[in-house]
């Protein structure tokens, strides 16, 4: 008999392809996320101890002895149970991240989330919790999603009141009768022969989460290819019609690509050149020039005074300033070095000491750095002006890339940065660097904060940090000597 638990139920109606997977071919599944592993354990165990005095089951909820556990803490009348756990006789089970009794022989369900708010999917995790306790007898009177509070601003000692907020999931939840005909249904599946490949751009990847098993579904899509080329979901009405090679996709179609010429532009191998465009970027440009770049880190908790809950705190920037054209580059930066201080002070006083008040400030992505220097100017007052004066003067590098002013096939419909270099300036590239990307950063970081590291980790870490975000700035310097070049020509 397979076993089915509550994320095997989400994930069979998110997809049951990636169902079928894990349960028939665990050999191709990717190894987790450990970020999300070690932040759903972080927020768990506060969580608990926002209810505290209950009885935790300690075997693992697979295991016959948290069942047993858990019916002697029941029969305890505990006031809080946490990981109860529950098996139905058809193989359906559940550990219960908190199980509040209300003391008249029933009992609350909290579901416990490490995010900021809830989402589509915990509403049917806690439905199939309600399911199985409900076939195992247990008298079930109201479900909650418990999430992380976004409005928190810590001051001191966490406040774990305020540190969540609970959310009733009754209204939202699916009935008992719709979460019985879904597990028929899946069990129907994972006795059949396998699926095939799911393909689909809103479903496979989003902004909160990605399929496991893209690797294996999405092996031999091309790099560029209609989920690339256009917008869901007519990607995926496309695709269905005629496959994801752009090859085969007729030409009037073409006027519903995401962005017009990127697949003329594929398909001739050639680039996309707008010195329009290109010259009214210049136009805007007032030196000095300061090419800025932020690195950041997220925690689920916040660790520091005037911080909230997954707010992007920055702890290093890399500037590349040049006073006149032609002139020679200056470099500054800085890179927080104490685990057991707020990188943010430290920070603004090198910024500020870095930055005048005259000249455009260029960025990649100004959305990213406006944000975090509008949150800074709320938390440090003292720097507001700076960085209200920073906002003003910013420049973002990526809309003339963005606007196809500029445009090399090999990009494959991106306008990242990590795209755009290699594209015009060849002999710069991310791959050959100890850090590529800035979720690599954030994560190593995040470890050295929390002292996952050994000392030789962080020094291996701390030079490649700055190298990674020093290659942002320059990267910047290259790209606009590319598109000055181009204006003249």
């Amino acid at each position: 008999m397979i076993k089915i638990s509550k994320s095997d139920y989400v994930l069979g109606l998110k997809c049951p392809n990636a169902l079928w997977f894990k349960k028939i071919r665990p050999d191709i599944e990717q190894e987790k996320d450990h970020r999300v592993l070690d932040n759903g354990t972080m927020v768990g165990e506060l969580a608990c101890d926002r209810f505290p005095g209950g009885v935790r089951i300690t075997a693992k909820p697979w295991e016959d002895e948290a069942i047993t556990q858990t019916q002697s803490a029941i029969s305890a009348n505990a006031p809080f149970i946490y990981e109860a756990t529950f098996a139905t006789d058809s193989g359906e089970y559940c550990a219960v991240d908190i199980l509040r009794n209300n003391n008249d022989g029933t009992w609350n369900i909290i579901e416990v989330k490490s995010t900021t708010e809830p989402h589509e999917y915990h509403y049917l995790d806690i439905s199939f919790q309600k399911y199985v306790l409900t076939r195992c007898g247990l008298k079930v009177r109201n479900c909650f999603i418990m999430t992380l509070n976004k409005e928190y601003v810590r001051h001191g000692d966490l406040d774990l009141q305020q540190l969540f907020t609970l959310y009733d999931a009754n209204e939202e939840m699916q009935s008992m009768d719709i979460v019985q005909k879904e597990i028929v249904r899946l069990r129907a599946i994972l006795n059949g022969p396998e699926l095939g490949v799911a393909l689909s751009k809103p479903k496979c990847e989003t902004k909160f989460y990605k399929c496991g098993y893209c690797h294996h579904c999405w092996r031999n899509v091309p790099d560029f290819s209609v989920f690339k080329a256009f917008r869901s979901p007519l990607s995926d009405k496309i695709y269905a019609e005629h496959g994801y090679d752009l090859k085969n996709v007729p030409p009037e179609l073409y006027v519903k690509q995401q962005n017009r010429g990127d697949i003329e532009a594929f398909l001739d191998n050639i680039n996309i050149v707008n010195r329009d465009i290109l010259r009214d970027f210049v136009n805007k440009l007032q030196w000095p020039l300061y090419f800025l770049d932020y690195e950041t880190f997220q925690s689920p908790v916040p660790m520091f005074d005037n911080s909230r809950p997954e707010q992007q705190i920055c702890f290093q920037f890399s500037l590349h300033v040049q006073h006149t054209p032609g002139d020679v580059l200056i470099h500054y930066g800085y890179l927080h070095h104490d685990a057991d201080t707020d990188p943010r002070p430290g920070l603004l006083k090198a910024l500020n000491d870095a930055i005048e008040d005259t000249g455009s400030v260029i960025v990649y992505n100004k959305t990213f750095e406006c944000t975090c220097n509008r949150q800074m100017a709320i938390d440090f007052p003292e720097y507001a002006k700076k960085l209200s004066s920073i906002n003003d003067r910013i420049l973002d590098l990526m809309e003339p890339f963005k606007n196809r002013g500029l445009y090399n096939p090999c990009q494959n419909g991106s306008v990242s940065i990590k795209k755009t270099l290699p594209a015009f300036v060849p002999e710069m590239s991310y791959e050959n660097l100890g850090i590529h990307n800035g979720t690599e950063a954030s994560s190593q970081f995040m470890d050295f904060m929390t002292k996952k590291q050994t000392d030789a980790e962080t020094e291996e870490m701390m030079l490649n940090l700055h190298e990674y975000c020093g290659q942002d700035t320059l990267a910047m310097v290259r790209l606009l000597d590319v598109i000055q070049t181009i204006i003249k020509e």
